[in-house]
């Protein structure tokens, strides 16, 4: 394995964990194994990379060599065994921050990195939740926190023309995955109007016509059944108008969409490869 400050190849990584040089290829391009490229367009690894890859996918340090006493420990603010279920856990603020940061340049690898890294998180601060693993004081941190370290990444879009509106339905609190999406939106150029939680059917008919905005973006993360019949009538109010209605959370996962006039996505990367069509 090569000594500390020296850079990794794909196969001395995927050996140091223990898995198959194509999934470090994958977790490169998805974005979250951050890697060099050689002239030749070969990827290299720094270990303070593979550090914080670690972290993030809480594999076993005991592969690689200690780090060197200065050797770049500014680039790892939070401990190597730190994951960001566990800083949103413990309430670390600075780690989570670093966590949320994608070191990739592509939209489609941010975007797959928002998938996989942080929305895993936040799934599974819900799972421990329902268990009654979590307070709900502690579920309400870790959002908040989510919620400050995703605004932080935001781009400045002053000269954007095309404009989505993004919005809960009745009876949905949860806007948190609504950011994840604004993120995507505007990381692609898009101006957002975040509506929030809760909108009520007529006020996203008075957003759409103060606005004329080209997309309405709904997300519920609950799986109770919604009013179909409130809803249709929103897609088909949109459709006059020449709005787009997409979907996410729990609505991804069922009814016709085809059928009904709007657009479902399950992940963000599927919704940002959508989107630069548009």
């Amino acid at each position: 394995m090569p000594h500390s400050g020296e850079l990794w190849t794909t196969a001395q990584v995927a050996r140091a964990f223990g898995v198959g040089v194509s999934s470090i290829k994958r977790w490169t391009d998805e974005g979250e194994l951050e890697a060099a490229r050689t002239p030749g367009r070969h990827r290299r690894y720094s270990l303070p990379a593979l550090y914080r890859f670690a972290s993030i996918r809480s594999l076993s340090l005991d592969a690689l060599p200690q780090l060197e006493q200065g050797e770049l420990f500014e680039e790892i603010p939070p401990p190597a065994e730190t994951t960001l279920i566990d800083a949103l856990k413990c309430g670390d603020a600075d780690a989570v921050r670093t966590l949320v940061t994608p070191h990739v340049d592509t939209l489609v690898q941010r975007a797959a990195f928002l998938d996989r890294v942080v929305g895993d998180s936040l799934r599974e601060v819900g799972n421990q939740w329902e268990r009654g693993e979590l307070g709900i004081d502690e579920e309400h941190r870790a959002s908040h926190m989510i919620e400050e370290a995703l605004d932080r990444l935001r781009p400045r879009v002053d000269n954007a023309t095309k404009l989505a509106v993004l919005a809960c339905p009745p009876g949905e609190w949860h806007e948190l995955p609504l950011r994840l999406v604004r993120l995507v939106f505007e990381w692609g150029g898009w101006r957002t109007e975040l509506a929030g939680a809760q909108l009520p059917w007529t006020a996203a008919r008075d957003a759409i016509d103060r606005t004329h905005a080209a997309i309405l973006a709904f997300s519920a993360r609950s799986s109770e059944p919604f009013d179909y019949e409130e809803f249709d009538a929103i897609v088909d109010y949109c459709r006059e108008r020449g709005t787009t209605v997409i979907t996410g959370g729990h609505w991804a996962r069922g009814g016709a969409a085809g059928e009904r006039g709007y657009l479902r996505f399950r992940t963000l990367r599927g919704f940002e490869k959508w989107l630069r069509s548009q």
